[in-house]
């Protein structure tokens, strides 16, 4: 109790020097589908060269040990504005088709954080969280999107980018109905292509939508340099690469040599180059928090397609996208702010997307509880972030259903169909995460599978379904 308290006394005291004069601009870049094993920084026997990426980690702080707050997409995101676990509230991507928005409004999110500390608040790209009415196009505005749920300014698209309506969205209006026919590709696992016809808005192109967000990230950093007086920024940055349709730039066409996803990691590598290089050619860099991260781990075809190619995008880890095994939901997470956070070091402290509320909320010492109370499941690792050598005590993590993590052990039930209700101790699996990354090898420790099984309970009495 007593560390406790001291401990808390010395990062009030942090936060006090770290933010003495203007508060740092914030960059979240969140990777839409790119697995742990894609980012070279965190893969030695990656095959995929992502120098922009390598730089950053050799600027900052990676975590060896961070998670998605879930293995698929929507979910995923929601616990990451939101700081509450999807698991918690029954969120997965087939919630969408009620065509009510994910985030209610009595969920504040990370931008309604920023605007209470007088942040501008900007999102450029991927929502995929939902509007009031299903995803499809109207000439009517739309409800309860970003502009909605905290941010000053949106420029981006519904879900993904091959997804229906195939136009952009500015601020909570669509632009242009699509009525122009368009094709584009869908991969197997085998690499055999399949054309798709669907409508576009006159002037949206896919394969054009990365660069064209890229763009407007190095215009924004641009344009807030030049104003001197401007209170601080909050970028969120959820790009739609490299999740399918797999179209690079002609300028990465064949710069892999394996293949159009591979390619495209190469371009979302150079999109993290364009922010990162824009922010130390504007001289914003020392006054900016930057973090790069991914939604989820790599896709069932694109880790197999890359696995007859000799790279493993999970970097060995057991399972992919939509498991709960790490390949699902550990990712790559790398945070940047020079002269404050260690460059080059590596932490093994565990986090999880749900967690940058409290982190943020205590670097501004805010009470959480008191000011933003639905961010439940948020946990600081403010601590970490400053010194590489801290471990922080996490409480356990409950990932999407049947299974927890609760320090370096892991129960997990093999079967993620099987109902909550209809499960048995017996039938769970217990790992070490410690000595086991790949989950390869169950341990017969019946007490601590209790011990998980009973708090997993506990969690699970809580759920509040929407």
């Amino acid at each position: 109790m007593k560390f406790n308290i001291l401990a808390s006394c010395f990062f009030f005291l942090l936060s006090n020097f770290l933010l003495q004069g203007k508060k740092p601009n914030i960059i979240l870049i969140l990777a839409d589908d790119l697995g742990y094993g894609d980012c070279a920084p965190f893969n030695p026997h990656s095959k995929i060269k992502t120098p922009h990426l390598s730089k950053l980690a050799s600027e900052g702080l990676s975590f060896s040990d961070a998670h998605a707050a879930c293995s698929t997409c929507t979910p995923s995101r929601y616990g990451l504005l939101t700081g509450i676990n999807p698991a918690r509230t029954g969120v997965l991507n087939t919630l969408l088709s009620k065509g009510k928005p994910i985030i209610t409004e009595e969920e504040k999110t990370l931008a309604h954080l920023f605007k209470s500390q007088g942040y501008m608040t900007h999102m450029l790209g991927k929502w995929h969280l939902g509007f009031e009415g299903k995803d499809k196009w109207t000439d009517q505005p739309l409800q309860g999107g970003p502009t909605d749920r905290g941010f000053d300014t949106f420029f981006g698209i519904a879900s993904s980018a091959g997804a229906a309506p195939l136009c952009f969205i500015e601020q909570n209006q669509f632009i242009g109905q699509p009525t122009e026919l368009t094709t584009f590709p869908k991969h197997d696992h085998q690499g055999k292509t399949q054309w798709v016809k669907s409508l576009k808005s006159p002037g949206f192109s896919i394969q054009e939508t990365s660069p064209i967000l890229a763009k407007k990230a190095v215009a924004l950093i641009e344009k807030m340099a030049e104003q001197k007086d401007s209170p601080p920024f909050f970028l969120y940055y959820a790009s739609p690469i490299p999740h399918q349709p797999w179209v690079p730039m002609e300028k990465f066409r064949g710069k892999s040599d394996l293949g159009e996803y591979a390619d495209f990691v190469l371009q979302l590598d150079w999109v993290v180059g364009q922010i990162n290089n824009a922010l130390v050619r504007t001289r914003l860099d020392r006054q900016t928090i930057l973090v790069f991260t991914s939604d989820n781990g790599p896709s069932p075809k694109s880790h197999a397609l890359m696995g007859t190619k000799g790279h493993s995008s999970s970097a060995g880890l057991r399972g992919v996208k939509s498991t709960r095994w790490e390949g699902g939901h550990r990712v790559p997470f790398i945070v940047k702010w020079p002269d404050k956070i260690p460059a080059g070091k590596i932490t093994s402290s565990i986090v999880n997307f749900t967690d940058f509320m409290a982190t943020f909320a205590e670097l501004f010492q805010v009470n959480l509880l008191k000011q933003f109370p639905s961010a439940v499941d948020s946990y600081s690792f403010l601590p970490a972030l400053f010194d590489e050598r801290t471990m922080m005590n996490r409480p356990a993590m409950v990932h999407r259903s049947n299974a927890i993590r609760s320090g370096q052990f892991k129960l997990i039930h093999p079967n993620h169909f099987t109902k909550f209700e209809n499960t048995k101790i017996s039938e769970f699996e217990l790992y070490d995460l410690d000595g086991d990354r790949r989950e390869m090898n169950p341990l017969s420790n019946h007490r601590l599978k209790n011990k998980l099984f009973e708090e997993y309970q506990r969690f699970n009495r809580q759920r509040k379904f929407k």
